[in-house]
């Protein structure tokens, strides 16, 4: 039914930014971190402007840019679930063709997004407020892989077959007892045929924007102009929103590598008794949102006790940074020993527990000729009792 969308990936464009970014913090792949304004962005350069003047720093070699802007209040809408790792939280209208129509109803007057079927794994009509229910859900979308699309009921029940459509009535599929159409009303949640994702990302400098209402978009073309951001999303849409709704900024396809990025080339699990955890990308060990204090994590990795994640190195990195927590979907009792094992030399190790200290920055660790790293997850004083624990932003640093 769906046809292969071909995507045109834009090439960056200058970006400046006469207004102010208030509270605004640059973090560098040198491990400096600029406060200040951000002043400008243009051909790749990122402008500072702080108490002792400007400084311009490659996007390159920038790992974020964290804004200081405060996360919105729940507000009812639906999400979907990108193929790359985006999350766009809006309206769902209808779907249109080969494409899902969305309005951002964050700000009024955005255009209707029209999303494309092919970069689409998963779709919520009602997305909840409840952390624990989107788990559940995240816990229904997140299936083995399968050859054909789930719908799933809010009486429980889910069905699977070939996605045709859906408007503000009714949702239509075919199965193996053909068309059939029921109350949109009654769908809860529809997932994707993973063989028919087509979602190619751009080679070049991008960015990640993440917006205070939590919808995460990456965009190829992006402009700061009175206070107004516009933007390109990957997949051709357009975005045109005030500054205030940018929580953070970064840049991808530079010197800054996340490991959630990368294939491990080893894990290994040891059992407190005989339940079975494994590790997750970009999500917690409960195949829900990384959230440590109370601050949701787009990118980094889950993991429980007793574990180990490898990944090698081979002498290309500088360096290596992360913060580490327990996820706050512990109930009280997580505590655990972390390590960072650098060529089978440890190098950082710390206790965290719910009654202590639940969340640690790492201080950066030199890499140079570095062949593996090791991310370590010991029992503490409670056996294995919510030991989720967190990796948050792991990256790694090319060498300059």
């Amino acid at each position: 039914m769906r046809s292969v969308v071909l995507f045109s990936l834009f090439s960056l464009v200058g970006l400046t930014i006469p207004g102010q970014v208030h509270a605004a913090e640059l973090e560098q792949i040198s491990g400096d971190k600029l406060d200040g304004t951000l002043i400008e962005i243009q051909q790749n350069q990122l402008t500072m402007q702080g108490k002792s003047g400007s400084k311009t720093v490659p996007a390159a070699d920038t790992i974020r840019v964290d804004l200081g802007h405060a996360r919105l209040s729940w507000k009812k809408t639906g999400m979907l679930i990108l193929a790359n790792n985006d999350r766009i939280l809006g309206d769902l209208i209808r779907s249109e063709g080969e494409f899902l129509l969305v309005q951002m109803n964050v700000f009024p007057g955005q255009p209707v997004w029209r999303v494309p079927l092919e970069t689409v794994t998963a779709a919520f009509f009602d997305w909840p407020a409840s952390r624990f229910t989107r788990i559940e859900l995240l816990n229904k979308a997140d299936r083995p892989k399968q050859n054909h699309d789930l719908f799933f009921l809010k009486n429980g029940d889910h069905l699977q077959g070939e996605f045709i459509s859906f408007d503000e009535n009714s949702f239509r599929f075919d199965s193996n007892a053909g068309e059939t159409s029921v109350p949109r009303g009654g769908i809860q949640l529809f997932c994707f045929n993973p063989d028919l994702v087509n979602f190619p990302q751009p080679d070049q400098l991008r960015y990640v924007l993440t917006l205070t209402n939590g919808t995460r978009v990456t965009v190829s073309e992006l402009s700061l102009s009175q206070e107004t951001v516009s933007a390109k999303t990957v997949f051709g849409a357009s975005l045109t929103c005030p500054l205030s709704l940018i929580e953070t900024i970064t840049p991808r396809g530079g010197k800054a590598v996340p490991v959630s990025d990368l294939e491990p080339s080893f894990y290994r699990f040891t059992p407190y008794f005989n339940l079975k955890w494994d590790w997750q990308r970009n999500q917690n060990v409960l195949r829900g949102p990384l959230v440590t204090e109370g601050k949701e994590y787009c990118s980094g990795l889950g993991m429980h006790s007793a574990s180990e994640l490898r990944y090698q190195l081979d002498g290309k990195y500088a360096g290596f940074q992360t913060l580490v927590g327990l996820d706050d979907a512990t109930t009280g009792r997580g505590d655990v020993e972390v390590l960072i094992i650098i060529d089978q030399r440890v190098v950082f190790q710390q206790p965290i527990s719910d009654d202590q200290r639940r969340l640690v920055e790492v201080p950066r660790i030199e890499l140079t000729g570095a062949q593996e790293l090791i991310l370590k997850v010991e029992f503490g004083k409670n056996a294995d009792m919510d030991d989720h624990v967190n990796w948050l932003r792991p990256v790694l640093l090319l060498k300059q």
